[in-house]
């Protein structure tokens, strides 16, 4: 055998759900015959295709479950499974607590929202793809992006692609697939840095020095009731933007 010759094998796979909107529009067949190096792994093979190992729930080769590391050997019938929807045992903790997230530098808007629905969600615009693999692997938060090719790094464990391009449709869809909409706990993080919002005594020290210079005169003449943020000592209240973002809560949790 020739130095550096690699043998190619047939691989026949079948895409579920709603995967195959993941593939060239040429490959959205039902049943799929793929040329590719022998001894590949079933998820290198399923990554080249475009579809992210975070979008997968499930492999079958022969009808036998397997794991992603799966070596290909040639002539096997591969079957590939979506995330189920809600997703709660593939991305939600197992000791219970609420999903946390982390959105690339094109999902600003997302990551607010997130954070209004009471949602920890990381977001920094200098973040470059490599520092929000790191940072999703490091502290265990799911890395919600539109970039594939973002998801596809090994260090990535917990992802979601998002489909949709309307922000507002975004929190649905992430509401939805992970199954999250009875557990939002809205107004108790910080937009700004996630933080989290404590209620503030306006007769506290803290209040007077720190939180006051922050608040417009006319406001303290008929606010009595004011959180801040324990991580920036941003301070909020109940302005006209109040009534907006209830109706705006209220849309998210009725579909």
């Amino acid at each position: 055998m020739l130095r550096g010759y690699q043998t190619t094998v047939t691989v026949h796979i079948l895409f579920n759900g709603d995967l195959p909107e993941l593939l060239p529009l040429k490959k959205r067949k039902k049943n799929l015959t793929v040329k590719c190096v022998c001894k590949r792994s079933v998820k290198d093979l399923i990554q080249s295709l475009g579809v992210p190992h975070t979008e997968v729930g499930e492999i079958l080769v022969n009808n036998q479950k397997v794991d992603s590391s799966y070596v290909l050997l040639g002539g096997e019938k591969v079957e590939v499974f979506p995330v189920p929807v809600p997703a709660e045992s593939h991305l939600q903790p197992s000791n219970n607590d609420p999903p946390r997230f982390i959105c690339d530098v094109h999902l600003w808007k997302l990551a607010r929202r997130l954070r209004l629905l009471g949602f920890d969600t990381w977001f920094d615009q200098r973040w470059d793809d490599e520092e929000l693999a790191d940072i999703a692997h490091r502290e265990k938060l799911i890395l919600l992006t539109r970039d594939r090719g973002l998801l596809k790094r090994n260090k990535v464990e917990q992802g979601l692609l998002i489909r949709n391009t309307d922000p507002e449709k975004q929190v649905i869809e992430i509401l939805q697939r992970l199954g999250i909409g009875k557990i939002v706990n809205p107004f108790t993080r910080c937009l700004l840095c996630s933080g989290i919002l404590e209620p503030a005594a306006r007769e506290d020290q803290f209040f007077q020095k720190k939180l006051k210079p922050q608040i417009p005169a006319k406001v303290l003449e008929w606010c009595s009731e004011f959180h801040f943020c324990v991580s920036c000592e941003k301070v909020f209240w109940k302005g006209s933007h109040y009534k907006k973002l209830t109706r705006l809560i209220k849309k998210y949790l009725a579909v």
